[in-house]
């Protein structure tokens, strides 16, 4: 029987930030809304930081009432960092588990905000954020490449969905 090796991955939340807030109704409708959602992660391999986005769009009747993004920002330890490094692949592959739990933390914190500017908004329904499970749509590893810029440009992120 073989012994899988057990990596402990240090990282850290280093950011949050609301990147879209717009309020498209000028009257908001009544009843429910459609409510669409999407998670995407970028990473700069060359700093070990891994940026998750979620974006939500509420819909009445195929009209869009509201556009809403949130991405927080995670860096990781070197040593975590390196162990989840692929030579043959040249690339970083983050396990699944990990990657549920980053985007479980953006979306709580999207979840947060939310909560906030329905409350601060005027005429704007406290508006719910739908429970969403990322083990469900986020089942498998995400690999990324290693960043490589030409000279005096700046570090590019390479992107990565689920």
């Amino acid at each position: 029987m073989d012994k899988q090796k057990q990596i402990q991955i240090q990282f850290r939340l280093l950011d949050i930030q609301q990147l879209q807030f717009v309020n498209l109704a000028s009257k908001w409708p009544d009843g429910e809304m459609q409510i669409n959602n999407q998670i995407q992660f970028n990473c700069e391999t060359d700093k070990r930081i891994v940026h998750c986005k979620t974006h939500f769009e509420y819909k009445k009747n195929d009209i869009t009432q509201l556009l809403f993004s949130v991405q927080t920002t995670f860096e990781f330890a070197r040593e975590g960092w390196s162990a989840m490094y692929q030579l043959d692949g040249d690339q970083w592959i983050l396990p699944a588990g990990l990657v549920q739990h980053m985007a479980d933390l953006t979306i709580g914190s999207a979840r947060g905000i939310l909560a906030v500017r329905s409350e601060e908004e005027e005429g704007l329904p406290k508006l719910l954020l739908p429970l969403v499970n990322p083990a469900q749509v986020l089942k498998n590893n995400l690999c990324f490449k290693r960043n490589i810029a030409p000279e005096g440009v700046g570090m590019g992120g390479t992107n990565g969905n689920a």
